[in-house]
């Protein structure tokens, strides 16, 4: 066995986002490079020592029968549950042993094809199903859908509430299956076609970041946590940069961090330039899991550097990771938007010409959010000269304290089925 687990596997990351778009669970696929050389125990213990309660739950997917059936027989890890293919429920002796991991306080979740279970009117064990949708699937729950024509659809939904769905191709699906049919949880974002549904409108600033900075102002809070409000939205952090250094200011300041922003504006005029932005703000929050899955994934590259690195270096990574889409945000050009700032070359190596310190950091961040790709992980990493396990110890570092600062949070629930 090699000296650790986490060296023996590659791991990637999915967000499930809830009724309130707003982060409920993670999905984690974990592939074995070696699978003789992966144990389940070990693999359980490292995330039962990392993983709290305070975290997004954690869905398992392991990407190995055999560690699977290691890990039904492990101690359970709080707050984590361990996906099963639909295969095993359907065999009574794999059954048995889904019973008695489920009696040991396992929570399992049933991975299936939507078209193959459809018609079931119950669940084995009353779990949970993550359920894949096909194109036929989504057009029959798409046309299930009320509209001014026809008020009153011809057949209910075939969307079952209390699951979680994936492959949820656009908008309009996710509507229907959050708002409408009860799911639980959506498997990823169809970032494109929101992006899409609102390309004729000026990209405005997030409102509940606003919200939380202003409240944050109003208690006279650390710059810190100020600091950390202002990262939960991309384009609002790219405004304040280019507010500071604008020729409001005189120009004679170049500032291309944050916390420097902020101190530079100050509480009071930071907050009166936030009413401005509030005006302004987007209230769709179709928009919220798209810039949340961005500062995830700026969040993973700091995380990815070492974990006694400088706060300086630590800030100026995130900058550069969160401003890696703001392209798609604010629909124009990357090397135009980055150009209006004095970011430093680091940054601007990264973003524009994929070299420099920092891209490794942003290529591996960006692999790791790429479940369906996963066995691209050792490779890059590797070009990289970062191990696996350093990786890994980031993306859990990362999801661990990933806690979504929505302004109506969903309690908690178990993820059992219905």
């Amino acid at each position: 066995m090699s000296h650790t687990v986490l060296d023996s596997v590659a791991m990637a990351y999915q967000p499930v986002w809830n009724r309130h778009r707003l982060l409920a669970a993670v999905r984690l696929t974990v592939l074995p490079t070696d699978p003789a050389s992966v144990d389940a125990a070990h693999l359980m213990q490292v995330l039962g020592d990392d993983w709290p309660v305070a975290a997004p739950t954690l869905i398992l997917a392991l990407e190995s029968p055999s560690l699977l059936h290691q890990a039904l027989r492990c101690a359970p890890v709080p707050n984590t549950c361990l996906e099963v293919p639909a295969a095993l429920f359907g065999r009574p002796e794999s059954l048995a042993l889904l019973s008695q991991a489920v009696h040991h306080g396992h929570q399992l979740i049933r991975r299936a094809d939507f078209a193959e279970v459809r018609h079931e009117y119950a669940v084995p064990l009353d779990v949970r199903s993550l359920l894949h949708l096909d194109a036929a699937d989504a057009l029959e729950a798409l046309q299930s859908r009320p509209t001014e024509a026809v008020p009153v659809p011809p057949r209910p939904s075939p969307i079952r509430p209390g699951q979680i769905y994936r492959n949820v191709c656009n908008r309009a699906l996710a509507e229907h299956c959050l708002d409408e049919a009860g799911a639980w949880g959506v498997l990823g974002w169809p970032d494109d076609d929101v992006l899409h549904t609102t390309r004729h409108r000026a990209p405005g600033c997030d409102p509940v970041a606003i919200a939380l900075i202003r409240q944050a102002l109003e208690k006279d809070a650390s710059i810190e946590r100020v600091e950390r409000y202002v990262r939960q939205d991309p384009v609002l952090a790219y405004r304040l940069l280019l507010r500071v250094n604008s020729a409001l200011y005189g120009g004679r300041h170049e500032i291309g961090a944050l916390r420097h922003a902020i101190m530079m504006l100050g509480f009071s005029a930071l907050d009166r330039w936030l009413v401005e932005q509030q005006a302004g703000a987007d209230e769709d929050m179709a928009l919220h899991p798209v810039r949340y899955g961005h500062v995830m994934q700026a969040r993973l590259a700091q995380h990815l550097l070492d974990p006694g690195s400088d706060e300086a270096l630590r800030a100026e990574v995130y900058t550069t990771a969160i401003f890696g889409q703001l392209d798609r945000l604010l629909r124009e050009p990357l090397a135009q938007l980055i150009g209006h700032l004095p970011l430093s070359p680091r940054v601007s190596d990264a973003l524009l010409s994929r070299t420099g310190p920092y891209y490794p950091l942003l290529d591996i961040a960006r692999a790791q959010g790429d479940a369906d790709r996963i066995d691209r992980l050792p490779g890059i990493c590797g070009q990289h000269e970062v191990s696996l396990e350093h990786a890994n110890r980031g993306l859990l570092r990362m999801l661990a304290t990933s806690r979504d600062h929505g302004l109506a949070p969903e309690p908690k629930a178990p993820l059992r089925g219905v």
